[in-house]
């Protein structure tokens, strides 16, 4: 059958289930469809590896790219070997497209039935103009989806097996500030839950801080079906960095936002998407975003250090040297696995509730993750005693 490679982000992993379901649908076996991302000059440098790779093992490959890299370079990547066709962000999802490229086969092959966490897309785009980002290029402005599509999308996953759902998109926390009248992601949230009341686990994708508004922490805190574990697009801990990249919120802001919500619901596990190193960051301002890991609770991190992205303000900007970049970066990521560790060690001896993804791999449900010394079934949920912490991980056993 005809595979899919993901790059990328939780959206296009996302995308990439949806195009592997009607490539096995439509019986596609004779190209290899790549789903691109351009978020940084490494996932694009990652990606040609891949391609120069794949052409390497087979000289006859037909590759069709899709996502924001193909998008932001089509005609780069139309020019390497094995590339033989772009689909469009716009139309990737449409079934005809891939028809273009390739025949069929009769009989199609049968999906994985051993499916944990599916992913549910409530938006596309973005409306903002963050200083670094070429997002808005790629995937123009913010899109909700419809309510009840929503709902057909997370009835379809619960029926395919899954056990546990998550609201993707590029910015779903600027969910319906395009429709009229205008909503917000708690009406989404609260709208899902009340008519597929057999989703019983239900985790969000990042969350742009300024969007968290008492409505939600009140949502958050009062909603068992809401899983808690919160990933925040924070990006920085300086505001004047903040203020360079065009986001929208202070570091006093996710300080206070992040109390509120731990003393409603004292088991949210705060993530963190962090660029260390972004044009003009002094050594004082990279302090304030290291104090903020610890301010604010934040202990699962997803560190990057500045990649400069064309047709972009921030490209334009007085650069950190990369090295700095990387060195800061590599601080970050220690300085939240220490947190994380302390997090971790008070709950030795406790009892935590898990959804198991294999025999042996869980995660709690503030996300933390588990190494279970007890078989486990993937898909079913336990609880497990918490034996001992290794590698920032739960050890325990039924």
């Amino acid at each position: 059958m005809g595979q899919v490679i993901n790059f990328g982000c939780r959206l296009n992993a996302c995308e990439s289930e949806a195009i592997s379901q009607f490539v096995d649908q439509l019986g596609i076996i004779d190209y290899t469809i790549i789903n691109t991302c351009a978020v940084t000059a490494e996932a694009e440098r990652q990606l040609r590896q891949e391609i120069r790779k794949l052409y390497k093992q087979n000289p006859d490959i037909k590759l069709v790219l899709t996502g924001c890299a193909a998008e932001l370079n089509p005609d780069l990547y139309l020019g390497m070997d094995g590339v033989v066709g772009i689909i469009s962000n716009k139309v990737k999802l449409s079934k005809e497209e891939y028809l273009k490229y390739g025949s069929l086969e009769k009989s199609v092959a049968q999906g994985n039935n051993q499916k944990v966490r599916g992913f549910v897309q409530i938006q596309n785009g973005c409306d903002h103009r963050c200083t670094y980002c070429v997002v808005r290029l790629t995937r123009g402005s913010s899109v909700s989806f419809d309510k009840d599509e929503i709902v057909f999308q997370a009835r379809e996953a619960l029926n395919q097996g899954y056990k546990e759902l998550v609201l993707t998109g590029v910015n779903i926390s600027s969910y319906g500030q395009d429709l009229f009248p205008q909503t917000n992601i708690s009406f989404i949230i609260r709208y899902l839950l009340k008519n597929v009341p057999e989703l019983k686990r239900l985790r969000l994708s990042s969350l742009d801080p300024a969007d968290i508004n008492d409505e939600f922490i009140e949502l958050i805190a009062g909603e068992e079906r809401l899983m808690p574990h919160i990933h925040e697009s924070i990006q920085s801990g300086d505001n004047m960095i903040l203020k360079r990249m065009g986001r929208r919120h202070s570091r006093e802001q996710v300080i206070e936002t992040n109390l509120k919500i731990l003393e409603k619901r004292s088991e949210v596990i705060f993530g963190a998407d962090i660029i260390a190193g972004f044009p003009t960051e002094t050594d004082d301002m990279f302090e304030n975003t290291r104090k903020l890991l610890t301010k604010g609770n934040l202990s699962l991190l997803h560190v990057f250090p500045y990649s400069k992205r064309p047709r972009t303000p921030a490209a334009l900007m007085p650069q950190v040297l990369k090295k700095t970049a990387a060195a800061r970066a590599k601080i970050l990521r220690e300085c939240a696995s220490e947190i994380l560790n302390h997090r971790l060690q008070a709950i030795v001896g406790q009892k935590v509730h898990i959804l198991a993804e294999t025999s042996e791999i869980a995660k709690t449900d503030s996300f933390l993750p588990v190494k279970s010394l007890s078989e486990l079934k993937a898909g079913k949920e336990y609880w497990i005693n918490c034996m001992k912490i290794e590698n920032n991980t739960i050890i325990g056993e039924l």
